[in-house]
């Protein structure tokens, strides 16, 4: 059976109240992105919030499974952008993750602009390269208005760049957004590059916003179970994006447990 992991911005952008209410929850698993602020993410944090963090993980207490700090979402002609990433955010979320023992860095695909796809996969395969030798996988996250949106698109871009740590984070909700049909369209597509799937829901119409777990347009029953059958990833991450976090991430918990649940009955 999967496990679960939470964003800890999910549940709360203090990270003392986001690991104390997940672990209420059962849940020791946790993937970071913004820690006290929406303008400080990883890993770009207090250096107080990171050695709270530091602490757990090496006392054995809880497991950092990615580290999310936002890189890419830039378009690949700013050269400016690109290069601040790969002399300043990269090399210090390398460091956080080898501390943290975190195995996946997120990335993005890069907005969409006039730039050649070869461009964009040149760059992604320049990151994975950079990180390889860390024993770190780059997770590349599918989202609209950029060059890795889809599923589809997302994996006939990887399978270009042909890195063994060059992945894909799954967000099939995200997937919706491009008029994609996520499972099974894009899952089926993608499957074999997947390393860390985020769990959330959105309706159709992706300027309406996400929804909580069920009450949109993914058919997670249908995917929950084909990641159980698959055993591509040994958990997935609440990434809720519904207010109140709190109590939507419970919510959207409870939820996905009675998923995971039935997705055993239908593998059996």
């Amino acid at each position: 059976m999967l496990d679960i992991a939470i964003v800890t911005d999910e549940i709360a952008l203090d990270i003392r109240t986001a690991i104390a209410e997940g672990l209420k929850l059962g849940v020791r698993k946790y993937e970071l992105r913004c820690i006290g602020s929406y303008d400080k993410r990883v890993p770009f944090v207090d250096p107080e919030d990171y050695r709270y963090v530091l602490d757990l993980v090496q006392k054995g207490a809880i497991e950092i499974t990615a580290l999310s700090p936002g890189i890419f979402k830039v378009r690949p002609s700013d050269q400016a952008a690109v290069q601040s990433v790969f002399e300043q955010t990269l090399p210090k979320t390398m460091i956080m993750a080898k501390e943290l023992r975190a195995p996946v860095i997120i990335s993005f695909g890069f907005l969409r602009d006039d730039s050649k796809e070869e461009a964009v996969v040149d760059l992604l395969r320049k990151t994975a390269d950079l990180v390889n030798p860390m024993g770190l996988v780059v997770a590349v996250e599918n989202e609209p208005g950029f060059f890795c949106d889809s599923g589809q698109t997302t994996a006939r871009l990887l399978a270009v760049a042909n890195r063994a740590n060059l992945g894909a984070n799954w967000d099939p909700a995200n997937a919706i957004g491009t008029g994609e049909i996520p499972f099974p369209v894009g899952y089926e597509a993608l499957k074999h590059f997947i390393r860390n799937v985020h769990v959330k829901d959105a309706i159709i119409d992706a300027r309406q916003g996400c929804k909580l777990l069920g009450e949109g347009g993914v058919n997670w029953a249908g995917q929950i179970a084909a990641l159980q059958r698959d055993a591509l990833v040994a958990h997935v991450t609440l990434e809720t994006h519904c207010t109140p976090l709190l109590e939507s991430t419970q919510f959207c918990h409870r939820r996905l447990l009675a998923l995971m649940a039935m997705a055993k009955e239908w593998n059996a």
